[in-house]
């Protein structure tokens, strides 16, 4: 008999498994964007702790899936970024660098400071290089 309990680290395991199958069922970025050479993103993360993660810079290139869903940073938060809409609408708009911000949704199990809500802000720069 498997036991289940209900900590957020465990809402973590079932989100990574569900982004690993959608990761692999996501088209390439050269299906799904065929003009793109190369996406570039640029990560800032702020909240009300003391230490915030360290700023990412991630760049996904033709052969590389277009998945743009990325977990949290803190390791003990459920929750989730999701670009897709962001991208989409930068590469249908021709530009070539867009900026953002997305507030995480999930929930933090931590110890008493960061129990409940992650108030983790995710400052993006999206960068598009096209043929």
């Amino acid at each position: 008999m498997k036991l289940v309990s209900g900590r957020a680290s465990d809402g973590r395991g079932q989100m990574r498994d569900r982004q690993r199958r959608d990761r692999a069922m996501t088209p390439l970025i050269r299906e799904r964007y065929p003009s793109m050479t190369s996406l570039q993103l640029d990560f800032d993360f702020s909240d009300d702790q003391k230490f915030s993660p360290a700023p990412q810079v991630i760049v996904l290139h033709p052969p590389a899936r277009a998945y743009l869903i990325f977990a949290c940073p803190y390791g003990d938060c459920d929750g989730e970024f999701n670009l897709s809409p962001a991208v989409d609408e930068l590469v249908n708009s021709g530009e070539s660098q867009d900026q953002g911000q997305l507030r995480c949704s999930g929930r933090r199990s931590g110890g008493r400071e960061s129990h409940g809500s992650c108030c983790l802000v995710l400052e993006y720069q999206l960068k598009v290089h096209r043929r």
